[in-house]
Order: structure tokens, then sequence, then C-alpha cells
């Protein structure tokens, strides 16, 4: 007697083959998926649009599915963006589980995903939405000034005289001394002393003083200028070099973008006030 596999066509036994094969099993979303923007993130989506951001450094090795970002916040601190499966940021904001602003500004302006898109607020991507959000997106360069005042902060420009020299702005006729308030455009360099962070002057006398006043208060010596921590440019050398941090614990660079350290909250949820009644949805959070 012929087997029955033998009476059977090729074709045949290689659909019954690929119908004995187990499918492959869906990706599966690591958080659950938002089929509308809540409004909490169109609050962000708003501080973006209305606040300044910049795009410091990104960074993406070859085709792979993530990149990460320097973004200078509101109030000129450094916080990274990582957009991947897990789109997150180590500002506070996002510590406490938001959907912050500065991953929506990566999104939004960096990426240019259009806004119609479901993929900018999502907490979590499978990789055909990864896949078509670098597809489509721009080589947006970064803001080079802001970048080299980065490297400089964390230690990775190049030690030559030429980097340490355009990190300086030369005071001019209307820069004032923030300590004493007289003019320094006619003081020689060597009466002159630089924060190594955002470059501005001041006079090495005037900050002689401040520096021993801040120190016999038991408090960090921080610049007059942009409030980063204090670092002598001898201390400057090698790893490290240059590195400043905030009262906030991240690198400040906002004298450089010329942003004020102060947020602004005009437009976050500060409660209800007493006497009134709130109904709908109203804006929260403090980044």
């Amino acid at each position: 007697m012929v087997p029955i596999a033998a009476l059977a066509s090729p074709k045949a036994l290689a659909k019954a083959k690929i119908s004995r094969e187990p499918k492959p099993k869906p990706e599966k979303r690591a958080a659950i998926f938002k089929k509308k923007c809540p409004q909490n993130i169109l609050d962000r989506l708003d501080r973006v649009i209305e606040q300044r951001f910049f795009m410091i450094d990104r960074e993406r090795e070859g085709d792979e599915l993530k990149e990460t970002f320097k973004v200078l916040g509101s109030t000129g601190n450094v916080y990274t963006v990582v957009i991947d499966h897990t789109p997150r940021c180590d500002c506070p904001d996002a510590s406490k589980g938001n959907h912050c602003k500065h991953i929506i500004f990566v999104f939004v302006k960096v990426l240019q995903v259009p806004h119609e898109s479901s993929h900018w607020y999502q907490k979590s991507l499978l990789t055909t939405e990864l896949q078509n959000v670098f597809a489509h997106a721009p080589d947006a360069v970064a803001n080079e000034r802001l970048r080299r005042a980065h490297l400089q902060a964390t230690g990775k420009a190049p030690a030559s005289d030429s980097d340490k020299a355009s990190n300086k702005r030369m005071p001019t006729d209307e820069d004032d001394c923030p300590i004493c308030y007289d003019k320094m455009h006619t003081e020689p360099e060597n009466r002159l002393t630089w924060c190594e962070v955002c470059g501005n002057a001041l006079h090495g006398v005037c900050f002689a003083q401040w520096q021993a006043t801040v120190r016999k208060s038991g408090k960090n010596v921080t610049c007059v200028w942009c409030r980063a921590k204090w670092v002598l440019p001898d201390a400057s050398k090698g790893k490290g070099k240059g590195k400043a941090i905030g009262e906030e614990g991240y690198i400040n660079l906002g004298a450089v973008a010329g942003v004020s350290p102060q947020r602004d909250t005009s437009s976050y949820y500060h409660g209800v006030r007493r006497g009134s009644r709130n109904y709908g949805y109203q804006k929260y959070g403090a980044y």
C-alpha cells in the first residue's frame, strides 16, 4: 500500500509543513497603549511649545533602535533623554513616572514626530513604531556653542589652548563686574577671572573676596553669573575637566544659553484656592 504522504504533491507537503510550524508571538508592549493623549501630557506639550529648549548632543550606534540626547531644559539644567522601547529622562518629573516635557521635546521638535501620531506620548514603543520614528527623523544638528560648553563641563573637551580661549567671553564696555559693578573692559586679562562653565568674567580681586565670604558661611563657591559650582582652572586638567554641577545636581548651562535659572511656574497647577471651586482637568507638575 502506498503511503498517503507519497501521493501528496510537493506544494501540498510544503504548505502542511508551514502550518505545523509555531507562529511567532506578537511583540508585547511594556506599558498600556494610550488610545488618545492624556491631558497632563498635552499640558507638557504646551510647555514645550511655549518654553525654550536646546538639543546639545545626540548619540546613536549605527542602526540601533536607540538614541541618547542631551537636552538643555527651561532653567538651563542638562538632562539625558533616551529614546528606545521605553522612552525615559533623568529629570525630576520623569523620575516620578511622568512623561516629561524633555521627552516630548525630543519626539516633537528633534525627531519631528507629527502631533497627530500616537508615538510621542506612549510610555512604551514597539519595534515597528521605533523603526518608523527613526526612519522619518531628520538629522538635526546640536547647538555647537552649547555642545562645546557641555563637553567642557563634562571633561570631554580637548585640553588645547584654543578650546580654553573659545570659552572665554571678553568683557565689553557694557559689561560690569557682577560684584563691584565697575567696568571690566579696560582691565588686563591677568586681573580678570573667568568661569570655566559659562565663560563670563569678573574681577579677580572681587572674586577672591566673594570666595572667602562664601567659604566662611560653609557653602559651596558658585559662579556669580550662572550659579554653577566653581572650578579652578588648574583643577580642571585631566579627567573631569570643567565639570560643574548646579544646585539641583545637574550641569547647568543657563548662562551660555541665555535662559533664566528661575523656573517659570505660571502655567502650573498650584492647588485649589480657598473659597473657590475647580472643575475639570487641571495642570500640574513642576518640570
